[in-house]
């Protein structure tokens, strides 16, 4: 069995493209983060507009939102929500797999619990006080068949065990990993980092952490502003800045995938060994 090993130093952004291009490791490593980080980020930004518009386009009606993201695992959306989530999860949980490293402990706590969030769906939306249950026989519509083996209050509780975790391993992300990653890039020149990434990224954790409590106090005191429950806008406020933080962490790959910036031949250079550091 292999062991993990530590994470190498990155290469500048400037040094990248050539590393893909002589198909150097680490080079094809690093291209491959920053593939997850842009594939995250990305589907953290879009899910809560195609949840809405979709549902709109199936149902050929006016644009509503559900009292939560997790809602629409019981609309027309649910084969979308459940593979957004799953894909998020799959990357997230490779996420510098094989290193000993934060990113990938934390990734991965993230990953597994974003995909409980799909397996353990939440209630069922606007149920009447008598109207039954998942549990009982014969099976009410809607229910999974977690839902039914479980029962749906006991489900809809890991559901949110799962969920909160998923939502705090994410701005840890963003406290321990990525911005102690932007402030080590900014002492490196050659890296071409301004210090205030390193203020943008905590400041994504921030906005987590403020929309986690704000679903506390808001459900609390059952503020709803138009159709947006206090639960939808932390949800949805929480998904924009880890999807944020997470393309800001992808932004050396238009730089390793894009045109060659010179078209002159690139003189040859010797390259510094590799250290043995986490990435950033």
């Amino acid at each position: 069995m292999s062991k993990l090993r530590e994470p190498i130093e990155p290469p500048p952004p400037a040094e990248l493209k050539t590393l893909i291009e002589d198909r150097d490791e680490s080079g094809l490593l690093r291209l491959a983060n920053l593939w997850t980080r842009a594939i995250i980020g990305i589907i953290g930004i879009v899910l809560p507009l195609v949840l809405i518009a979709g549902e709109a386009f199936f149902l050929r009606g006016g644009v509503h939102v559900r009292g939560s993201l997790s809602a629409y695992y019981h609309t027309s959306m649910r084969d979308f929500f459940v593979a957004s989530l799953c894909v998020t999860g799959f990357f997230l949980a490779t996420y510098m797999a094989g290193t000993k490293s934060l990113d990938f402990r934390l990734s991965l706590v993230a990953g597994l619990a974003v995909i409980g969030v799909v397996f353990f769906p939440t209630m069922r939306p606007h149920l009447l006080a008598d109207a039954p249950r998942c549990g009982v026989t014969p099976m009410p519509d809607g229910c999974s068949s977690i839902q039914q083996q479980l029962g749906e209050r006991l489900a809809a509780s890991i559901h949110f065990t799962f969920a909160a975790t998923f939502i705090l391993s994410l701005a840890a992300m963003c406290f321990f990993v990525f911005a102690k990653g932007e402030k080590d890039r900014s002492k490196r020149p050659e890296m071409a980092t301004r210090a205030w990434t390193a203020t943008v990224v905590s400041a994504c954790g921030w906005v987590i952490l403020g929309a986690v409590a704000w679903a506390i106090v808001g459900g609390l005191l059952n503020v709803t502003i138009w159709e947006l429950t206090p639960l939808y806008l932390a949800e949805v406020i929480s998904v924009w800045a880890f999807g944020t933080a997470w393309l800001l962490k992808a932004r050396d790959l238009w730089k390793a995938v894009g045109p060659t910036q010179s078209a002159g031949p690139a003189e040859p250079r010797a390259r510094a060994p590799m250290k043995a550091e986490p990435t950033s």
